[in-house]
């Protein structure tokens, strides 16, 4: 390829099923971990339709920790306020709860950037994980990138391994549901937060430090 054809190049890396791209010349922050090495687990991949929203936004109902007990009607074993923490690039917390039909969800649940959900840990005792790509569209819309994941159980045939999965997937496409009205709707003005609000404050700050990065601009005409 000729000099003057040349841009820059996004750093990518290939890891469960997607191909993720920072966007900048040099990453700031790695692609989070699995506990578990990506051949030994049973993956899947859900693409959803366009949402009018920055992912940004979509990420920033993980932070409204309110909405948990009244939008979901869960209940919380411990207050998440109490063990949200942070690092410039993320920002998470553990959350354990029972739905309303009593399963139970013990959880970490991270932000990275600020279109990265990642979520860890165990439903009913067994592990799995929950991983969404907010792909930025265009200003103002997102498109969603979902992997589901777990480990068969020792001896476990394929068959019981996907019941647990189907079992996983209506969990957390009925918590997608619950928010769908409000993430497609949501808007932030000053002044509206309350005390009981304070992680979503926090993460409003997190994404209004966070560094902007435009590598094309210098090649723009």
């Amino acid at each position: 390829m000729p000099s003057r054809a040349r841009l820059f190049r996004f750093p990518t890396v290939e890891r469960y099923g997607i191909v993720w791209a920072f966007n900048g010349e040099e990453p700031l922050f790695d692609l989070p971990d699995l506990p578990h090495p990506e051949d030994e687990l049973v993956v899947r991949h859900t693409v959803m339709d366009e949402a009018p929203v920055e992912p940004w936004l979509v990420a920033a109902q993980t932070m409204d920790l309110q909405h948990f007990s009244l939008q979901h009607e869960f209940t919380l074993e411990d207050d998440p306020n109490d063990a949200v923490t942070s690092t410039p690039y993320s920002m998470g917390y553990p959350l354990r709860l029972r739905l309303p039909d009593a399963t139970r969800l013990d959880l970490r649940v991270d932000i990275h950037g600020t279109n990265i959900f990642w979520q860890t840990g165990t439903l009913d005792g067994r592990w799995f994980c929950w991983i969404s790509a907010l792909r930025a569209v265009r200003p103002g819309a997102s498109r969603p990138f979902f992997v589901l994941g777990a480990r068969p159980a020792p001896g476990e045939d394929q068959a019981a391994t996907g019941a647990f999965l189907d079992r996983a997937t209506r969990v957390m496409m009925g918590m997608l549901a619950d928010d769908a009205p409000v993430l497609l709707t949501m808007r932030f003005r000053p002044g509206l937060l309350t005390r009981s609000d304070r992680a979503l404050a926090r993460y409003l700050q997190y994404v209004r430090r966070y560094p902007r990065a435009h590598p094309a601009r210098d090649f723009l005409g």
